[in-house]
């Protein structure tokens, strides 16, 4: 978790013994920078690198009891996951939703479950280990560092907001499972942190479950989304951690405390942008987004793995759909623009509102030379062309703003007549 060295730092500071700092790979090397540190800024405090599963609740109970073997006691319990998920619905499957339910709800609903009689456990003489101290009463803090996707829908996609809302219901529940034990239950709402991973030019291919689209790391969509205009840093979220694991925060329980700068859900994409809200309903848009994204998923891309999906609206109201189709001989291949106008003009359609195109790369791709012209045979100048990219960001532009000037089917005195069958010579 990418809070954990902050959280730790954060730890030792309130005078904790020793830190398990657990994680499925870990090992001595992996916290070896952090351990250095601590041994300068706090020596009595021990860093111990634990491997662990965070899913299991047989290795969940393990860690307790070597806890309590070699300490006697056990206060604080941080949980937190950063595994995202996919970004749209259409990428979503039931063992994505399940990993992301398990990542970030089994480890808090484990500690509640297991943690609370460890942490009820007394030591009225000192421990001979650096900063023991007795234990006269039963007390502990369980802290589940989640995200805003907890309360907000659009953060990301819906595997991960589902399974914020579980995470966050976990700690709800926990209020009545803890009562009369002296144990608290707190979240944490996280909103954008900057870990210091420029994404920018990155090679995400086979991490989009991991990792944001760098475009969020822009600073215009910073300043957009957050009232700070400024992404959180990890120590501010640690901060927040370490006030809930001492005693400051006595009555505190039950509590989801955001620390994310004021953030703003993004607005209805179609109704904020000038050039689609006379043009499209809010409800159309969802739909090309839905059909074009979902139309990738029947390319034919062995060659360049480079998934297309478009969706067309025509002026009847119906929604035409095509995806990318390769070829061995690369010029044979069939772009998903052209797929879809093919399809559409074969079953009788001549006019379009609007198009769609969905691609997996980080900022929105628009339809290559070859396709603007193939939707200049069919289109007014004016149709709006919204280009999505892998996380749903998208952008919009006009076929004139793509395709400046054209030449078209009346350059040769032809008109492509909306709603008729064939296009009529002019005399």
């Amino acid at each position: 978790m990418t809070d954990l060295p902050e959280i730790v730092r954060i730890s030792q500071a309130h005078g904790a013994a020793s830190i398990y700092a657990c994680d499925k790979t870990a090992t001595p090397s992996t916290f070896s920078l952090l351990t250095a540190s601590l041994a300068t800024s706090a020596p009595n405090t021990k860093l111990i690198p634990y491997p662990f599963d965070v899913t299991s609740e047989e290795e969940t109970l393990a860690l307790i009891d070597e806890i309590l073997a070699a300490f006697g006691r056990l206060d604080v319990w941080v949980s937190s996951s950063s595994l995202l998920g996919p970004a749209s619905i259409h990428d979503t499957t039931a063992d994505s939703v399940h990993a992301c339910l398990a990542a970030h709800s089994l480890a808090p609903l484990f500690a509640l479950k297991h943690a609370p009689p460890a942490m009820a456990k007394l030591l009225t003489t000192k421990r001979g280990y650096p900063n023991a101290a007795p234990k006269t009463q039963k007390y502990g803090s369980i802290i589940v560092v989640g995200s805003v996707a907890s309360t907000y829908g659009g953060c990301w996609g819906p595997a991960y907001t589902v399974s914020a809302h579980a995470a966050l219901g976990v700690v709800r529940a926990g209020v009545a499972v803890l009562k009369g034990t002296g144990v608290r239950i707190n979240a944490i709402a996280a909103g954008q942190i900057d870990v210091g991973i420029d994404l920018k030019g990155m090679d995400m291919r086979g991490m989009s479950d991991q990792f944001p689209p760098a475009r969020l790391q822009e600073r215009s969509a910073i300043e957009t989304s957050i009232g700070l205009e400024r992404a959180g840093r990890p120590q501010e979220v640690a901060r927040v951690a370490g006030f809930l694991a001492s005693g400051f925060s006595s009555y505190v329980t039950g509590a989801n405390l955001v620390v994310d700068g004021e953030y703003h859900p993004p607005t209805t994409p179609c109704t904020s942008s000038p050039l689609l809200a006379p043009l499209l309903t809010p409800l159309e848009f969802t739909i090309l987004h839905t059909l074009s994204v979902a139309a990738k998923s029947t390319s034919y891309s062995p060659y360049s793995s480079f998934r297309v999906g478009c969706a067309l609206l025509t002026s009847s109201g119906e929604y035409i759909t095509g995806a990318n189709v390769e070829n061995a001989s690369y010029p044979v291949t069939t772009c998903a623009e052209r797929v879809a106008f093919c399809t559409a003009i074969v079953q009788g359609h001549r006019g379009f509102k609007a198009v769609a195109v969905a691609t997996d790369t980080d900022r929105p791709a628009s339809p290559c030379g070859m396709c603007r012209q193939c939707i200049r045979e069919f289109c007014d100048l004016g149709i709006p062309v919204v280009m999505f990219d892998g996380a749903g960001g998208w952008s919009v532009a006009t076929l004139e703003q793509l395709l400046p000037m054209s030449f078209g089917p009346e350059a040769l005195g032809v008109t492509a007549q909306t709603g008729t069958a064939v296009a009529e010579k002019k005399e």
